[in-house]
């Protein structure tokens, strides 16, 4: 599958300028900003990467649940709501409007970065552009991959319990110790390879990938942070 026009980008570039905008869009308080942003996330997941809309839907159900909990909180036990009979005035409303699209507005400029980013491309330009040291970098990724592992051993041990009859109760704490130990095993076990292999930042090494920060990765930098800038004064 070709790369899209997100996951060109550099990682770290494509982390900072989001990290940006999360940063100039808490200095504001319009509802319309963070609605116009979502939308804008939404467009760009669904036009410029792989993203399928029934993968969108899937990870918004909860997002939209605990947004419209903190509208109502909003209309209900909002500083206008209290002083007033009637707690569906304008204020309380865009209290509320401002506090539920800002969580929506955050997942959905997160979902840009975790739905268009390959997390090796990712460690790797942690190390070329951000100049983290390769232990420390590698570990974060060795780390990562370790959890499908953890995973795929809690439903091995939780299935041998069952087939002993043995009941794990509320707090499964014999299913989670073994986990645990064997986790810590294969963390060892990793870091000993790591270090075998040369996996110990000092010297000079080849990279199987060299991430680059091209002229499109700045024009989207500058693009996304002015259209932040624009909306901060218009809307």
């Amino acid at each position: 599958m070709r790369p899209t026009v997100l996951e060109k980008i550099n990682p770290f570039i494509k982390v900072v300028t989001i990290l940006v905008c999360g940063i100039l869009m808490a200095l504001t308080s319009s509802w319309k900003l963070n609605l116009a942003v979502l939308i804008a996330a939404l467009l760009a997941l669904l036009l410029l990467s792989n993203c399928k809309l029934s993968s969108l839907v899937k990870t918004f159900v909860p997002v939209i649940l605990l947004a419209g909990a903190v509208f109502v909180s909003g209309m209900s036990y909002g500083k206008s709501a209290a002083q007033s009979a009637s707690i569906y005035d304008v204020a309380s409303m865009d209290s509320a409007l401002l506090l539920s699209t800002r969580i929506l507005a955050y997942v959905g400029m997160g979902m840009v970065f975790a739905l268009s980013t390959d997390q090796k491309e990712f460690i790797m330009s942690l190390m070329h552009q951000a100049h983290i040291k390769p232990k420390f970098a590698y570990g974060v990724l060795a780390a990562v991959n370790l959890i499908p592992t953890l995973r795929r051993e809690w439903d091995e041990v939780n299935l041998a319990y069952r087939a002993r009859k043995k009941r794990t109760g509320l707090l499964p704490i014999g299913p989670l110790f073994n986990t645990l130990v064997n986790g810590i095993r294969w963390s060892e076990n990793v870091a000993m390879a790591m270090e075998s292999k040369g996996f110990d930042g000092d010297g000079s090494r080849t990279f199987a990938i060299t991430t680059r920060v091209r002229a499109g990765d700045i024009c989207f930098a500058v693009l996304c942070i002015g259209l932040m800038a624009a909306g901060m004064i218009c809307l």
